[in-house]
This record gives C-alpha cells, structure tokens and sequence, in this order.
C-alpha cells in the first residue's frame, strides 16, 4: 500500500513539474506580449469559475485550469506569419491553422496527466452543430470542459483590445455569444456565462491590475518583431513538425 502511494505521488509530481515547464512555454511563446497574457490568465478564471458553477469534478476542473493555459500550444506548429497575419486568412492558411489542437494534444500525450487535459486541448474548437475541427464532434460528444473553453475564449478574445481591431462592448460581444447558442456553442454554457457575467468581470478587473500581467512586454511596440524569442519560435515549430506526424 506504501509503494503504491509512493507511486501516485511520484506521479503526480512528475505531471506537475511537467506542466509547470509546458506553463512556462506557453506564456513564453503563445502569451509573449501583455494583451494576450492577461487574455489567457481572464480565460482560465472564467473557465475554472464556470466549470466549479455547473458542477465539474475536480478532475475537470483541473483539466479546465491546464487547459485554458494551455489549449494553444499547438500554435507552436503554426508559421509566425499566419499568427500575426492582421487580416483573413486564406484557405491553405486555415487549414494550416487547423491543425493546432491535434498538435497540441499530440505534446500534451507525452505525460500520463491526472486529469482529462488532451481532450480538453484537443476539441476546444469543436461546435455544438458538428462544423467544428479537428474531430467534427456534436452536441455532447464534445467534452463539457472543452464547451466552457470555447465560450469563455470567444467573450474574452471579443472584448480584448487587439492590433488589428478595437475592443467589442460587454453587450455587443455577449449578444454574438447569444446568437451562436446551440450552433457553435453549448446553449448551457453560454446561459451559465450571462448569469455569472457580472461576477466574472469584476475577477477580470483584477487580474488586470496584477504584476504579472502588467509587466510583460507589449510586443506591439517592440521595433525589431524578428527576435530571438520568435528565431527560437521558428526553430522549436521545425522541430515538432519533424517528431509529429
């Protein structure tokens, strides 16, 4: 019995230090500048405050932690000039685009992780009506942390201030929320998200004030965008690309 305790201890520490290196990319490449990084610390909050709303397992709820750091991290595989790309992208630039999840949960299977965090990156671009990717998943065939990724990452990216476009209001960017329930998004989630609205907003304020986020670089204003943190960027998605099929 010992051992055996032993064991799920050391493996849960294994899953950890894991994470926290995966963590520490993902803020390092995909969260690289201030805007974006406060995008993905105000999704894992709401997520996680959904998640517990409607009833998730820890399991879960843990999975919707790691998930919301960590669901792009198949961007690695992305060309640069796709991500930064201002405008639409064209179709051979989608389907490269595309196939982000599938990477991501393809780094992700490398560690035994203690809760369901591959489904989670795998299918958070997943739809309620099938027309999602990678998998072309329906209704709740999706995972329910997978549907609160979705939402949560919709608002918050809707009402983010970007480069290429100014910020939506709380009302115009829950009315498109709305309008997408029980098409691309679970009708319950989206419902969940009206009700907890004002509660999730007054958390957002807050992580806009910390240190953290208030600190990171604003990559918009940076002169030379060729640096030594996209070089190496470019170096690590060859790599992937190489190792995953």
């Amino acid at each position: 019995l010992d051992r055996l305790r032993q064991e799920a201890t050391h493996g849960k520490e294994m899953a950890d230090l894991y994470l926290k290196v995966i963590e520490a990319l993902a803020l390092a490449i995909d969260a690289k500048d201030r805007t974006t990084q406060r995008h993905v610390r105000r999704v894992q909050t709401f997520a996680v405050e959904l998640g517990r709303t409607m009833g998730l397992p820890e399991p879960d709820i843990e999975a919707l932690k790691a998930g919301a750091l960590l669901h792009d991290i198949g961007k690695l595989a992305v060309p640069e000039h796709i991500l930064c790309k201002p405008g639409r992208l064209s179709g051979e630039e989608m389907d490269k685009m595309r196939i982000h999840p599938r990477i991501g949960a393809e780094i992700l299977e490398t560690v035994q992780f203690p809760f369901p965090l591959t489904s989670v990156v795998r299918s958070h671009h997943e739809k309620w009506d099938g027309t999602g990717y990678p998998d072309r998943l329906k209704g709740e065939e999706i995972p329910l942390p997978a549907r609160i990724l979705s939402v949560v990452d919709c608002y918050d990216a809707l009402t983010s201030d970007r480069p290429y476009r100014k910020p939506l209001t709380k009302e115009e960017a829950l009315k498109y929320v709305r309008s997408e329930a029980g098409t691309a998004y679970d009708p319950n989630v989206v419902e969940a998200l009206v009700v907890n609205l004002d509660r999730l907003e007054t958390l957002a304020a807050q992580i806009n004030r910390t240190t953290e986020t208030s600190l990171a670089p604003d990559k918009r204003r940076l002169k030379d965008r060729q640096g030594t943190l996209t070089r190496d960027a470019n170096e690590m998605r060859a790599s992937i690309m190489d190792n995953i099929s």
